[in-house]
């Protein structure tokens, strides 16, 4: 290991640090120069600024030796850089934290192996509930090796980077990197992926990248052993993407192998808001659109800190032969602190390969198959007008704290809002993300003051405010529009970047045919009117149950 004698004002400062009352905690530093000079210089800088506690960083140690001080360079273990901070540094409180995430979340119908898992970077505080829903999944898994690909949000570099040295810590532990499959993936193609040390151990500044670091406690708590791959894109450009997807994609066919990807979604949005460019991830997503997910960010219609590494996993997924992505669980910081003036989204998913379960698709068929009661139809119209009120300034008495199995379940939903029968906003979620109660909720509050068309719901207005809610079927993908039926379904249409959707009651109302309802969901996608003949256009139908408060209980049903 490489040393350098430490002398002057920066030996002074060290002494400072290490003085007897620390002993056996050598300190760490934030220069990684390979002089002493720069070194000395960085020391001074970072103790006149912020005192001694700056002189901790994971990767420098400085011993005593022989009456002088030796600073040694330790660049094969990436130490932790951000426990206690973005989680606990106490082993003990680490652990039963992860625990109490994962036992929160229900034990996951599936039998389809995981592929790839999507997972927030947050605190844990913020997002660590939302992770657990995909790390629950790889309870009891016989996974040997985990590549977790994340953003570098630390500084920039026009490769993508695999760690280069041994192992990464945490306070769970060390991980040993698996050398064999991290000179694979680099090999690939050595001008855009390579070894190195960028993205994982920054030499520039005292903080260090958190993204790929906070997803390993996680995988130490539900899986028994295993060896790592640390990736960090310094760059998030197509051609990266398209290369590590690339890369990745051969270890797939491995049993024992699984991506992790780090991301968190939009950032400092108001949570309305926040929630409309997160529904457009999510639902790019779990089309395997890495496409256009790429243009949609580019476009700024959505946002993702990691969405290069997303893009990456979905393009790695595909080629290995996964054919579906589920969004299991998303919510913002809104959710946990109340406040959602500026909130940071989050979500947690899985790539699959085709053999998703039958338990799955059974569950899917319960849902699809069971009506709402009367009551439980009344309890999300009192939700619903609860949240409007509270929206606009005057909530009366909560809702019943009722709930039933089927109100627990994850459906989509929209929320209608008119006054006098005209339309005053209406905005919903089509996949299934969140449990209904929920969805409803958030979707009033959208409704309310976040659709684009109308301004906010005044509280005057609030007496006059008739509610409709349509809940929604897991859309289904069709091969021909001949499957289509007027008055039971309704529309989804996808073409790259472009989506558009139409409730079954808006074809009925209008007393559409088939193709008059194809082209005025193409044109809500802002396709042309006949984009729907076109083959790389996407067509999936679902029902809905529909019910307001003037009448409650209709229901279209495939």
């Amino acid at each position: 290991m490489p040393r350098l004698r430490v002398a002057g004002d920066a030996a002074r400062i060290l002494a400072a640090a290490s003085r007897p009352g620390n002993p056996g905690n050598p300190s760490r530093l934030d220069d990684m120069g390979d002089g002493a000079e720069p070194l000395a210089a960085t020391l001074k800088r970072g103790y006149n600024s912020r005192g001694r506690d700056t002189l901790h960083d994971a990767n420098l140690r400085i011993t005593n030796r022989g009456g002088g001080l030796v600073m040694e360079k330790s660049t094969r273990v990436r130490r932790s850089a951000v426990a206690g901070s973005f989680y606990p540094r106490s082993p003990q409180t680490l652990r039963r934290d992860i625990e109490s995430y994962l036992s929160r979340v229900p034990a996951a119908a599936t039998e389809g192996r995981p592929l790839v898992l999507i997972e927030p970077h947050a605190g844990y505080m913020y997002s660590g509930q939302v992770a657990a829903h995909g790390y629950k999944l790889l309870e009891n898994r016989a996974i040997k090796t985990v590549a977790v690909v994340s953003p570098s949000h630390m500084e920039h570099f026009p490769f993508v980077s695999v760690f280069a040295g041994d192992a990464y810590e945490t306070p769970l532990g060390r991980i040993e990197i698996d050398k064999d499959v991290a000179g694979a993936i680099s090999g690939d193609d050595p001008e855009r992926i390579k070894l190195s040390g960028r993205g994982h151990i920054h030499t520039g500044s005292y903080r260090q990248e958190h993204a790929l670091e906070v997803q390993l406690p996680f995988l130490q708590s539900v899986l028994e052993k295993f060896r790592l791959v640390p990736i960090v894109m310094g760059d998030q450009s197509w051609e990266l993407c398209s290369a590590l997807g690339k890369a990745l994609a051969p270890h797939m066919a491995r049993e024992d192998f699984l991506v992790v990807v780090s991301s968190d979604l939009s950032h400092f949005h108001e949570d309305a808001t926040a929630k409309t460019m997160d529904g457009l991830f999510c639902d790019l997503i779990e089309s395997m659109d890495a496409r256009g997910l790429y243009e949609s960010v580019r476009r700024n219609e959505c946002e993702a800190c990691g969405a290069g590494p997303v893009i990456a996993s979905l393009i790695a997924g595909e080629r290995a032969g996964a054919t579906v992505c589920r969004v299991l669980y998303s919510a913002t910081s809104g959710d946990v602190t109340g406040e959602r003036d500026s909130v940071v989204g989050y979500a947690a998913a899985v790539v699959q390969a085709e053999n998703v379960g039958k338990e799955t698709r059974m569950e899917e068929d319960r849902i699809e198959d069971a009506a709402l009661t009367e009551k439980e139809q009344s309890i999300l119209l009192g939700i619903a007008r609860h949240a409007v009120e509270k929206t606009a300034g005057t909530p009366g008495e909560p809702p019943p704290d009722m709930t039933t199995q089927a109100l627990l379940d994850k459906r989509g939903a929209f929320v209608t809002l008119k006054i006098g029968g005209r339309l005053r906003g209406c905005i919903g979620m089509v996949e299934p993300r969140r449990p209904l109660k929920d969805t409803v909720a958030e979707m009033a509050r959208a409704a309310a003051v976040s659709d684009p068309r109308f301004l906010p719901v005044d509280e005057r207005e609030i007496p006059s405010l008739d509610i409709e809610i349509s809940v929604l079927t897991p859309p289904r993908r069709i091969r021909s529009h001949d499957e289509i039926v007027v008055g039971t379904h309704g529309l989804v249409i996808e073409n790259g970047p472009h989506r558009g959707l139409l409730l079954p009651q808006v074809a009925t109302e209008a007393e559409w045919d088939v193709e008059t309802f194809l082209g005025y969901t193409c044109e809500k996608a802002g396709l042309p009117r006949n984009a729907w003949r076109d083959k790389e256009t996407k067509i999936f139908v679902f029902s809905a149950q529909v019910f307001g408060e003037k009448k409650r209980g209709s229901r279209a049903k495939p």
